[in-house]
């Protein structure tokens, strides 16, 4: 047979090649796909190391061999690669005064009705999952 007489053809199976075969399609596709989002990773790791490499060289600039980094600084830097901020423990106390009049058959059951009332407000503070609130006591004086 000469070369001309060759004929080529595309045979088509059903079945399990044709079932492996689909399988080859969705496995190429994945490692497709993931090679991509790892490509993108890549670029986004190259980005963080640039941010902090420019962060420090210019905190090195003066020359100097050691460097004091502000809280805002470091947060700066942290905000810019998508990291947590850094944060800190603030502790406060509030004093809220109120005045009223109640009417009771004693001063026990007077002052009992205030605790109830006072301790059953509501208030509103945004808390965090690491923020602590306590209530220290209700004092009452009549």
């Amino acid at each position: 047979m000469s070369e001309e007489e060759v004929v080529r053809a595309t045979v088509t199976f059903d079945g399990p090649l044709n079932d492996l075969q689909q399988k080859i399609n969705e496995y190429e596709a994945t490692i497709k796909e993931q090679a991509e989002r790892l490509d993108k990773r890549l670029g986004d790791i190259s980005k963080l190391q640039v941010a902090v490499h420019n962060f420090f060289k210019d905190q090195f600039d003066g020359g100097d061999e050691e460097i004091t980094v502000h809280r805002d600084e470091a947060n700066e830097l942290l905000g810019e690669i998508g990291a947590d901020l850094l944060q800190q423990e603030f502790e406060g106390h509030v004093t809220i005064t109120y005045s009223f009049t109640v009417k009771a058959e004693s001063v026990e059951d007077a002052e009992e009705k205030v605790k109830n009332a006072v301790g059953s407000l509501e208030y509103s503070i945004d808390a965090d999952v690491d923020d602590e609130y306590s209530e220290e006591s209700i004092e009452v004086e009549f």
